[in-house]
């Protein structure tokens, strides 16, 4: 293995980092420098070895698909070993942008969660990033604006560049900025209905009756893009006429225009639904467009 040589410190030695475009031609920077060019599918070994990394090991990471710690002067990538093949590409492309941030003097480091300098959270920079090196813009964008925004382009696209289907999503509402956005649903409480509940091995008090769970709904888990401007909350949940409901009740996809609830708007949308099962858990995927 060649001696590691640091791929964040050599984009640094000519580039300054001041916004999200920035994190992203550091990613164009990590391909061109391993001779990669933006045709798919992009081999990520070849960046691993490009700059003498060891190379990703897959252990079990509870919570959590993907970290980076030292070992032998070299940073190592452990991603989850549950995961997909097309998964753990998404997290060693997210880990290889994280090294970018550990470079970066502390006024300007993004903080994981809080809004920063670029205008951002953290994680969503890291996803934007890694989708851009995995699925670059220059080949990227013509093939989406050929086929079109939908269920079944994601799919060829995710096919096409050999990433998930849920990262091919996430680059689709890229190239369509205010036309859609990704939602991923959950069966679940809100934490607010479980702060109430009553625990099982509290003692009886005459009188008193305990707070009852209500049922579970189905509730948006994580959402990524933006529909004409319109606010998804965390949590928001969907009605049991909705198509969204239906794919997860007969745990098949399922389409239509519809009203969408929108933060404090209803909205009316054409919706695509196909349910999937994440640690066997059945989930509802959805793009409204």
């Amino acid at each position: 293995m060649a001696d590691y040589e640091n791929p964040a410190k050599l984009f640094l030695e000519d580039h300054s980092v001041e916004s999200l475009a920035d994190v992203i031609a550091y990613t164009d920077f990590l391909r061109k420098e391993s001779g990669l060019s933006s045709d798919p599918p992009i081999n990520i070994k070849n960046i691993i070895d490009r700059f003498g990394m060891h190379a990703p090991q897959a252990i079990p990471l509870p919570q959590q698909q993907g970290t980076t710690i030292p070992f032998l002067g070299t940073p190592q990538i452990i991603i989850h070993a549950g995961d997909p093949a097309s998964r753990q590409k998404y997290s060693i492309a997210h880990e290889l942008v994280e090294l970018l941030f550990l470079e970066l003097p502390g006024g300007i480091r993004p903080d994981r969660l809080k809004e920063n300098i670029f205008g951002i959270k953290k994680e969503r920079i890291c996803q934007k990033a890694a989708g851009n090196l995995l699925m670059p813009r220059d080949s990227f964008y013509p093939r989406a604006m050929q086929i079109g925004l939908s269920f079944q382009s994601a799919e060829i696209l995710a096919d096409v560049y050999k990433v998930s289907l849920m990262a091919a999503l996430c680059r689709m509402t890229d190239m369509y900025p205010k036309q859609s956005i990704f939602i991923l649903w959950q069966l679940r409480h809100k934490p607010t209905e479980l702060k109430k509940k009553v625990p099982e091995t509290q003692i009886e008090i005459p009188g008193f009756h305990p707070t009852n769970l209500p049922e579970p709904k189905l509730r948006v888990a994580w959402r990524y893009g933006d529909y004409k401007g319109q606010f998804m909350p965390v949590d928001k949940s969907i009605p049991k006429d909705s198509s969204v409901y239906i794919a997860w009740e007969n745990n098949q996809p399922s389409s239509g225009a519809e009203i969408i609830p929108f933060g404090s708007y209803n909205v009316k949308a054409f919706i695509e639904s196909k349910p999937i099962l994440i640690n066997g858990e059945r989930y509802v995927l959805s793009l409204v467009r």
